[in-house]
């Protein structure tokens, strides 16, 4: 009778390991780069609507101004602030719509650096100027 050596035996090779090593590693990098990902759009969308509120704020007051002041309306048109560590800067501009004496168009945008990319958001309104008697 002979005798078998080695047959019985169950182990990995080294192939297997290595591919399975391999697989694994890709698997982390890539979890890695997702979730490095929803970290920055979760970021991004924190800072949007935390601005937009602000900017929205901003024109309404604008508004104000200019339907109870008209012309005498003297608004700031650009500025710098910072909201939880993060620098913002914004820019306002305000005129009379062509053609009419009492109607204005207003402009406002806010801008910041979110990584490699410059976001920018703008919100445009009208305000009308009525004359107290």
């Amino acid at each position: 009778m002979m005798l078998k050596i080695g047959t019985n035996k169950k182990a990995f090779t080294l192939i297997e390991v290595m591919l399975a090593a391999m697989v694994l590693a890709l698997g982390a990098v890539l979890i890695h780069e997702v979730f490095f990902a929803c970290v920055d759009t979760f970021n991004y969308c924190h800072h949007y609507f935390s601005v937009a509120y602000w900017l929205d704020e901003k024109v309404w007051r604008i508004q104000q101004d200019l339907r109870h002041l008209g012309p005498l309306a003297q608004p700031t048109t650009h500025g710098e602030f910072r909201h939880r560590n993060k620098e913002f800067a914004w820019d306002l501009t305000h005129d009379l719509v062509y053609g009419t004496q009492d109607l204005y168009e207003i402009n406002a945008a806010v801008s910041w650096k979110e990584g490699p990319r410059a976001i920018n958001i703008s919100r445009t309104a009208f305000a009308k100027y009525v004359e107290k008697e």
